[in-house]
């Protein structure tokens, strides 16, 4: 990379190079003839900055693709992306001038290194393309290198039709710049909000943001009646020790890129960072080492005092009699960098992360099989699983009342189910059915089989963290074996109901069908088609709208659902009430 500084205007008539980036182009002194950048038969120019120090008169950016220049083939139609042009006007050429510029002052020192200082970053750091710098970071624009510093990044995932929310913390922070931790500028890319069609401004992505404090639930929401986000947006400043919920809205409008990312420049928080934990309340604690270690070393300080241990995927509780895991029963999984945990204890605590033997990171995988919503907490429901059941399976998912309320990667005999109800008595005393799916192709016409528990076999337990935390725990048993059976076609109630705006409606398929779902009105006649297509055997969702065919929405009232495949049909009701 090289720095060029000139009041010539021969020094900017550039030889011929296939591609130009990391430079810096500055004007010191300005006039109408010297201010001019030619850049010619250069076939890409990234990641340099184009700078003149007044905009009246200000300098003009040639990338040419028509001039001779020793009889030598130039290149046509240059690529220009990932460039900062200050008081540079980008003119007389052909070629892609991407959306990736950006056309602001670069804030560079005397020497041309980004300044990062409590009130300035400039624009140029992280905000390259190409190879990493020294510090494992995005190249920054420009040819000097900002200080030594850490970037996060963390990609919302590109949901359609289900709400989902994230447990997630800030390892890394920009703690130099004045306010760049204020959640109003942290979370600035989530908050962003446009117009709907009443001309109303609405959110764009987020749907809510939750932490907790010693003194209760915080978040941050939006205010139809204020046309914003809380106020607390502007109060709340991000930690590394916080963890924190969020939820995004449903992707009801393509106009907007997705999905959504977040990102960070800034500096590791350090691994022996102290901070409080209280007892007797919710502790949501963010995880700040870079190394994941298992929960019994990241809290080995305070492992005796835990009374109970909740992450996204699996979760641990203290009975009053020894557990299956150090003296707590439950699942687990290491606890990774980024990763929030809840945490209950008996005691107060100033505590900073174990360091301990180091385990390599573990995800748990996703569900495909089955659909359905989070809540912003879950009750765990512990499986234990035969032997004989384990070869093929691969997911098992859990429905109350026909709807799916949760679901497992299968990984051993020993799974959590994450229950997304509001109590547990939807549990103790619903309609509750465990569906394995097995892995396809291994099992050809059996891939789906369904386990209906008889009422009141499951019952909530509770540990020493007390009856605001149950969990279920179930054997399934040989008996239970036997009494597995390929599901049913079926059409199962819409959730919820009543509804509004919008429903999901889900049914099974025990076989290849061509099906058809349609939305009909209390006079017989078709609002919507949903669904008219060959579907595969298993359990199917989708979403409807409350809207018609023609894409308005429709009025307050009762409206029919009906499934048909060339061997079955049912129809079942619903409400939208508004």
């Amino acid at each position: 990379m090289s720095k060029m500084q000139s009041d010539s205007f021969a020094e900017y008539l550039r030889k011929i190079v296939s591609f130009l980036a990391g430079r810096i182009f500055r004007v010191s002194t300005l006039t109408p003839i010297l201010a001019v950048f030619v850049l010619i038969g250069i076939a890409t120019i990234c990641g340099s900055v184009f700078q003149s120090p007044s905009l009246n008169p200000y300098a003009h950016f040639y990338a040419a693709n028509s001039v001779n220049l020793d009889g030598r083939a130039l290149s046509e139609n240059p690529t220009v992306e990932y460039n900062i042009f200050h008081n540079t006007v980008p003119d007389g050429f052909a070629g892609s001038f991407s959306a990736t510029n950006i056309e602001e002052d670069p804030k560079l020192d005397a020497n041309y290194q980004p300044i990062w200082t409590a009130s300035i970053m400039s624009p140029c750091i992280d905000a390259g393309y190409g190879n990493s710098d020294p510090d494992g970071t995005p190249p920054d624009i420009g040819a000097i290198r900002a200080v030594d510093h850490r970037y996060w990044e963390y990609s919302f995932e590109n949901q359609a039709d289900a709400d989902r929310w994230y447990w997630v913390s800030y390892p890394v922070l920009n703690t130099i710049t004045d306010n760049a931790l204020k959640a109003s500028v942290f979370f600035e890319e989530l908050l962003q909000v446009h117009k709907d069609s009443q001309d109303e401004y609405t959110p764009t992505y987020l749907d809510r943001i939750d932490w907790m404090i010693p003194q209760g639930l915080q978040n941050i929401a939006w205010s139809a009646q204020a046309s914003n986000w809380s106020s607390n947006q502007h109060s709340h400043f991000v930690s590394s020790p916080q963890g924190y919920k969020i939820k995004l809205q449903l992707r009801n409008n393509p106009a907007f890129p997705w999905p959504v990312t977040l990102t960070e420049s800034g500096f590791k928080t350090r691994d022996n960072l102290q901070f409080p934990i209280y007892g007797g309340v919710e502790n949501w604690l963010g995880y700040f080492s870079d190394e994941a270690r298992m929960p019994q070393d990241a809290f080995a300080a305070i492992w005796d005092d835990i009374t109970m241990i909740k992450a996204k995927d699996w979760s641990l509780f203290r009975l009053p009699k020894p557990g299956n895991y150090w003296g707590m029963q439950g699942t687990v999984l290491p606890i990774k960098s980024g990763d929030m945990v809840i945490v209950t204890t008996n005691s107060n605590h100033s505590f900073r992360w174990g360091s301990g033997i180091p385990v390599p990171p573990r995800i748990k995988g996703t569900s495909e099989s089955f659909i359905y919503d989070e809540k912003p907490d879950y009750i765990p429901v512990y499986l234990n699983i035969p032997d004989d059941m384990m070869m093929d399976l691969c997911e098992i998912g859990l429905y109350v009342d026909g709807v799916c309320k949760g679901a497992v990667v299968v990984d051993g005999p020993f799974e959590q189910v994450s229950a997304y109800v509001d109590s547990p008595d939807e549990l103790s005393g619903g309609d509750v059915e465990f569906v394995f799916c097995y892995e396809e192709g291994k099992r050809a016409g059996n891939e789906l089989r369904a386990m209906n528990l008889n009422p009141g076999r499951l019952q909530p337990q509770y540990g020493v963290a007390g009856a605001s935390y149950p969990y279920f725990e179930i054997k399934i048993t040989q008996d239970d074996m036997e009494e597995i059976v390929p599901p049913e076609f079926s059409l199962r109630q819409n959730y919820p109901n009543p509804f509004n705006p919008s429903t999901t409606i889900s049914y099974w398929l025990p076989e290849m069908a061509r099906v058809r779902l349609d939305i009909y009105n209390l006079k017989g006649q078709l609002v919507k088609t949903l669904i008219d297509s060959e579907m595969a055997a298993g359990p199917h969702s989708v979403v409807w709208n409350g809207k018609d065919s023609n894409d308005q929405a429709v009025a307050s009232g009762v409206y029919f659902y009906r499934i048909s495949s060339p061997n079955n049909t049912q129809t079942k009701r619903m409400l939208l009430m508004k």
